[in-house]
């Protein structure tokens, strides 16, 4: 079943689904969405492209101080040099497969001496640490949602589940008995439960800058007030999770913008829920490209 789930040929009918689902319903809405009196200037883009960028910048820092967490030459990698690893490779996540940015990070990383073990096991607790950033923000939230989130309450779930599994007692154990199992000494690495919860924040507050994108682009798209800024922060981080959960999809793309539809339609009209979707993760795409691009420029000038 597994072999079946990570065929590139599902993922990509999948994938191609997703895109006639997302065809038809923009074609249904065409007229509603032509009549709709836009007033999108160029400066709430470029505000939004600068907090994809922060978001991206942030996910690459946490990334590396997680690293550095680590023995050997993984603790010695620099903040700079870290962020332009996992920042010039991610591009790669949209490639079918879902792996050629840990292969990108394993072959940059091992010019520094970062062992492949290291890195993989930095993406995996990457990855939860992303999520569980995201349900944070989601779950601080909630409060401001005026009501229940439904069937989407599951997710606030995986937190103190991940808290739990964070500890050294369960995750470091685990990564012993692996470290022996494999024979691979440097995957048990010994850490601190009060850096893994530092780190966490580190994650949260780079999925706030995702919101803080979306907060920029559905104000300029129409009025809304600064009391729904909290709504809007939590529905991105939610739409996030859910996408990435997908697994099914690059980057969620699709699924994630379905989500976050319907979400913003909730609270704001129907054109602008859509087309917020949409600029929300071209605002991001782009501020990822920023993100690079600075970060490429600082290290040629260093």
């Amino acid at each position: 079943m597994h072999a079946v789930l990570r065929s590139p040929w599902l993922r990509g009918a999948i994938f191609g689904l997703v895109l006639l689902a997302w065809a038809w319903f923009l074609w249904g809405q065409l007229d509603e969405l032509r009549h709709y009196p836009w007033q999108l200037g160029p400066l709430p883009l470029l505000i939004s492209i600068g907090w994809g960028a922060l978001y991206f910048a942030g996910l690459a820092l946490g990334w590396t101080l997680l690293l550095r967490t680590m023995e050997g030459a993984a603790g010695q990698v620099g903040l700079l040099a870290g962020s332009h690893i996992w920042l010039s490779t991610m591009l790669a996540r949209y490639v079918p497969g879902n792996i050629w940015h840990i292969v990108g990070r394993v072959a940059l990383a091992g010019q520094l001496g970062v062992s492949k073990s290291h890195v993989a096991t930095s993406a995996t607790v990457e990855q939860l640490l992303t999520l569980m950033g995201a349900a944070l923000l989601f779950g601080l939230s909630l409060p401001f949602w005026g009501v229940g989130a439904g069937a989407e309450l599951w997710l606030l779930g995986l937190l103190p589940l991940g808290l739990i599994a964070l500890h050294p007692r369960i995750f470091g154990a685990l990564l012993a008995w692996a470290a022996v199992r494999l024979k691979r000494p440097d995957l048990a690495w010994p850490y601190r439960y009060r850096t893994m919860l530092w780190l966490l924040g580190a994650f949260a507050l780079a999925n706030l800058a995702a919101g803080l994108a979306l907060y920029v682009l559905v104000a300029a798209l129409t009025p809304v007030g600064i009391a729904l800024l909290p709504f809007l922060v939590g529905a991105a981080a939610l739409a996030w999770a859910l996408g990435y959960l997908s697994l099914l999809t690059p980057s969620g793309l699709g699924v994630r913008e379905a989500i976050l539809t319907t979400l913003l339609a909730q609270v704001v009209p129907l054109p602008v829920a859509i087309i917020g979707s949409l600029l929300h993760r071209l605002a991001l795409t782009l501020g990822e490209v920023v993100a690079v691009g600075l970060v490429v420029g600082l290290r040629r000038i260093g």
